[in-house]
């Protein structure tokens, strides 16, 4: 039983009475009485009420509930709570609705186990393959490494090789440049050379032989 009052009350008397029709009349299965209480607003009272209800009871039960507080008097009277003895028939129909539910968990139960059986074959496929893609990774890995290090020795050798290549190449051309230049002075002694024999050739041709002899004179004595 729950009280609930939406302003502030004083609650004089507050009487709650349920009644049960067990067998032809009326009879009275428990009450609850309240007195001398103080409600805030917004605030709730609850109370637990038990009592039996006794094997012949069938129908709705009767609620009556008197009030009387600092705001006024009243009472009310309702049914509810629909109960009544259960029978054969009603318990076999019962039986036989929970074994057709029982039947139609087990029937879901067994695709269940046969989706989760395929599922768990699935997840080892696929575990496996997990495994052998590592491997096959790790080595793919291990090789990447073992050529990146050739790589960055080869590279190492390739530079080097390229700058000796670059100062042979200097080299080379500042030899080349030395051999034209020599070229180029041998070429000009080689003319001057050829210039000096034709002159040479030319001016003995042209002036008269001059023999030189040389006569025996004899030598002056001492005396």
């Amino acid at each position: 039983m729950t009280i609930g009052a939406y302003d502030d009350v004083n609650i004089y008397n507050f009487t709650l009475q349920i009644s049960g029709f067990v067998g032809q009349d009326w009879i009275a299965l428990g009450s609850e009485q309240l007195t001398s209480y103080s409600l805030a607003q917004n605030n709730n009272l609850t109370r637990r009420i038990v009592f039996t209800l006794p094997q012949s009871t069938s129908g709705k039960l009767c609620y009556i509930i008197e009030a009387s507080t600092d705001r006024g008097f009243g009472n009310t009277a309702f049914y509810a709570t629909n109960v009544h003895a259960i029978t054969y028939e009603e318990l076999t129909d019962l039986y036989n609705a929970l074994l057709s539910n029982h039947t139609a968990l087990q029937a879901n139960y067994t695709q269940l186990l046969t989706n989760y059986t395929a599922t768990d074959q699935a997840l080892n496929t696929l575990q496996t393959d997990h495994n052998k893609t590592t491997t096959a990774y790790n080595l793919l890995n291990s090789s990447y490494e073992s050529l990146n290090a050739n790589y960055t020795s080869l590279k190492s050798n390739y530079d080097s090789l390229h700058a000796q290549s670059t100062y042979l190449e200097g080299k080379y051309d500042a030899t080349t440049a030395e051999l034209t230049i020599v070229r180029y002075v041998m070429y000009a002694l080689g003319l001057t050379t050829a210039i000096l024999a034709a002159t040479t050739v030319y001016f003995r041709k042209k002036a008269p032989y001059i023999v030189l002899r040389k006569e025996n004179t004899p030598k002056p004595s001492s005396k």
